[in-house]
Formats: structure tokens, C-alpha cells, sequence
């Protein structure tokens, strides 16, 4: 499905019914909002790690601007405020009144510029493997000086640095820091997952040459008053935990779990753990 806003046509897609029955009435579902990472990746991330949320919540994944199967613009339009207003127009299209946001890496940091400059719209914050501020590349660096063969620290600024020459090299990078995402790497489902989204290379090497290097959210979030909950892989090596005990020390009230089990993507390593955390926080406000 298409939403066309803010000038552009937007794909997103829907999971779960909007209403259940409970006794003789019909209950409108609370609405979650699943903000995709990268930057140039799309969706498919989420699935099919989220779908068992569907039965309590009715879940809105969305493309981000130039992602994916959205329309395709100018990456220089793909800013973090532009992605931010594409979710209250979309929130806004949908006839939607607060939601939950779910936002894993990049889009955990598109998350918490949605929910600084329109908390009015937002339920509950979720923030996933992310980072307030820039300052995450300079200790995933730190990081990856202990964890990371020597072939994949040199190939880490490729990325990272917005230097991406075409999808050759973009494939070749991954085939060597791939594992480096991961506690435990499975092949088959790593691979599966990591072949689904649809790339999006200019809009990845813009962001990071020219946007990223800029982001910091961090005094907007020391004003939020939203429950939280930050949750993040013990051995994520690009957010790692010291930003998300940055995060949790800035938005009051947030509740911070560590799954020990995992690299970048815990709703994939500890699918089950991650599931019931994500789940009681949306359904009781708390982590347990």
C-alpha cells in the first residue's frame, strides 16, 4: 500500500486486525509503528520477527522516503526531521490517534526525533540497538578495535563514512563484516535476512556522509516524558550498550534491558526473550 505525503508516495503495510472481539463488543487495537534501520534498507527487517506483536497490537511498517519500495527522491530530502514529518503525515493519513514507536538502529534514531518534536502523538517509545548522537561511531570503533579481524576494522569506514562505490562493493562489504552484527551468526538465517530489503545505496551514503556525522538528539530526549524502553545486545559492536545506558541515563523513567545473547539484532538472536520484553512493556508500561 502507497500513502502519498509530503510529496511523495510512501509504501507501507499493515499486520494484525484493528479490532478484536472481547465478550459482546469489539476493541479498537493500539496501533505500533515499526521505524526500519540502515540508512537504505527497508522493512523487511522486521519480518517475520514482529508478526507474533500482531496479536495484541496492529502493527504499521513503513518504507522510509527513497527505502524500500517508497518512491524514490532526492537522498539530500532523506533528513532525519523529513523521515520524523513522513511518520505524523502517515500517522495523520491513517486516521490514527497516539502510537507506539518501535525503532531498531537508524530507525531508532529517526524514533527519537518523531517523538521529540511530536510527543503529543506518541504512546510509548521503543528504542532498539541505537544511539543518541554520533558520538556511537567513535566507540563502535573502540569497539570493533577488540572483536573485529584486522580485513574487516580497515573495511569499516567504507560504510560508515558514506564511501559505497556501487553494489558490487556494497555486497563485498558485507560478505566481510556481516558476522561482526552477531552474537551467534546462523548462516542461513542471517544470509536470508540480510538478501530481503530493497537498497537504497545513494540515500545510505548520503546519510552517512552528510547527515549522520551531525545527529544529536541528545538534549531534546532529556526532555521527553514518554515511557521507554531502550533495549540493547551486550555484544552490538555499532551501538553499543554504553549509548544505550546514555539514553536511559537522559529520558526519565525509561527502563533499559541488555540481552546477553546478542549482537545487533536481538528480536532475531533471543526471539523469544526479546518478544515477551517487548510485549509486557507495550501491554503494562514496564519491562517485567
Amino acid at each position: 500500500m502507497f500513502a502519498a505525503i509530503n510529496g511523495t508516495k510512501i509504501y507501507f503495510d499493515v499486520e494484525g486486525s484493528g479490532y478484536i472481539p472481547v465478550g459482546p463488543r469489539m476493541i479498537k487495537k493500539p496501533v505500533l509503528f515499526a521505524v526500519h534501520g540502515g540508512p537504505g534498507s527497508d522493512h523487511s527487517d522486521f519480518k517475520p520477527w514482529l508478526t507474533p506483536l500482531a496479536e495484541d497490537y496492529q502493527i504499521v511498517y513503513l518504507d522510509q522516503r527513497s527505502n524500500g519500495q517508497s518512491e524514490r527522491v532526492d537522498p539530500a530530502t532523506c533528513t532525519y526531521d523529513q523521515l520524523a514529518a513522513d511518520i505524523e503525515a502517515l500517522r495523520n493519513y491513517l486516521g490514527l490517534e497516539k502510537i507506539s514507536v518501535l525503532g531498531h538502529s537508524f530507525g531508532g534514531m529517526i524514533a527519537q526525533e518523531y517523538a521529540t518534536r511530536y510527543p503529543d502523538s506518541v504512546e510509548k517509545l521503543l528504542l532498539i540497538d541505537t544511539a543518541p548522537s554520533y558520538e556511537f561511531y567513535k566507540e563502535a570503533l573502540a569497539f570493533a578495535k577488540n572483536t573485529a579481524t584486522p580485513e574487516q576494522y580497515a573495511k569499516i569506514p567504507e560504510l560508515f563514512e558514506g564511501n559505497i562505490r556501487g553494489d558490487e562493493h556494497l555486497e563485498e562489504w558485507w560478505s566481510v563484516c556481516w558476522d561482526l552484527y552477531w552474537y551467534d551468526f546462523k548462516e542461513e538465517i542471517g544470509n536470508d535476512t540480510g538478501a530481503r530489503p530493497i537498497g537504497s545505496l545513494d540515500v545510505c551514503n548520503y546519510t552517512f556522509k552528510h547527515l549522520m556525522p551531525k545527529y544529536d538528539v541528545r538534549a531534546a530526549i532529556a526532555e521527553l516524558d514518554i515511557p521507554t524502553l531502550i533495549t540493547v545486545g551486550r555484544h552490538d559492536w555499532i551501538t553499543p550498550v554504553t549509548q544505550a545506558e546514555e539514553m536511559h541515563r537522559l529520558i526519565k523513567g525509561s527502563e533499559l534491558v541488555i540481552f546477553e545473547k546478542s549482537g545487533h539484532q536481538p528480536f532475531i538472536e533471543e526471539h523469544a526473550d526479546f518478544l515477551h520484553t517487548v510485549r509486557t512493556f507495550l501491554l503494562t508500561g514496564t519491562k517485567s
